[in-house]
């Protein structure tokens, strides 16, 4: 269950001193957004709330829309919202990333303009095994496969709960939410994912999502210790002037794949 002290302890993990920290809340209208506002609220943080209405779901968008403003106003929070207009030309390839690609560039211009100091948005457990097995699918290596990161730019608080606790938490604790009827369907991979997938590995251990997040700790410890001995062994094969880095190449060529792809992604080149 999710319980006020774990989510201060979490936050903190993530931040300096979330006490000393102001906060821009992505909250879309439903239940894990929803939830992570109310936790921001419950304990204090200092946090303004930023939602974008797409008005691709006709009137339901405008009823998440409302349902935000309503939530902020009854807890004197002070709300930024963007509705996407003609202008916002749709692309013809993909809605998803051209909608993440919108809505982060007005997190950050709210956040410029308000001086906040760093993000906060509700992926939660399931979110991070959807995630990871989109990454390994496409034949990610270890950094897409350590999961979605929290540091001091982006803080993901929920990442350790499941869905199913986060609904517990708002019937509990009767936070208002609506659910984007969308998400049932298997339009896209995470849909698929989400809706077939994740309820068969649950059907097989229901304790799978808690083993998974251990899973991907160690993982993300992993890639942390990787990349470490990667960037020494970097400084050591490489010199530096003014204007430029000078790699050895015969010392390049002896280290393992993964020591050279990690040095030339940092010149922009890509393992593919």
């Amino acid at each position: 269950m999710i319980t006020i002290e774990q989510f201060k302890g979490l936050l903190q993990k993530n931040t300096d001193d979330f006490r000393q920290q102001s906060f821009l809340v992505a909250v879309s209208g439903g239940s894990d957004s929803m939830v992570l506002a109310s936790l921001f609220s419950k304990i204090g943080a200092s946090f303004q709330v930023a939602h974008v209405n797409y008005h691709l779901r006709e009137e339901n968008s405008n009823l998440d829309q409302k349902l935000v403003e309503d939530f902020c106003k009854t807890n004197n929070i002070k709300v930024h919202v963007y509705e996407v207009s003609e202008k916002d030309e749709k692309p013809e390839g993909s809605i998803q990333l051209w909608a993440r690609e919108l809505r982060y560039l007005f997190f950050h211009k709210i956040m410029e303009q308000e001086n906040l100091t760093a993000l906060a948005t509700a992926h939660h457990l399931n979110d991070q095994l959807e995630t990871f097995l989109i990454n390994l699918s496409r034949g990610s290596g270890i950094k897409g496969l350590s999961g979605m990161p929290n540091n001091k730019q982006i803080v993901r608080p929920l990442l350790h709960f499941t869905k199913e606790e986060i609904y517990a938490f708002a019937e509990e604790n009767n936070i208002p939410f609506r659910e984007d009827a969308s998400n049932q369907k298997n339009d896209y991979l995470r849909n698929k994912i989400r809706n077939t997938i994740t309820p068969s590995l649950l059907e097989i251990n229901s304790k799978f999502l808690n083993q998974f997040d251990q899973s991907i700790q160690l993982l993300e410890e992993a890639k942390n210790f990787a990349f470490e001995q990667a960037e020494k062994i970097f400084h050591e094969i490489s010199t530096r002037n003014d204007n430029e880095i000078i790699i050895n190449k015969i010392e390049l060529q002896k280290e393992s794949l993964y020591v050279q792809y990690y040095i030339l992604e940092k010149f922009g080149f890509k393992n593919t």
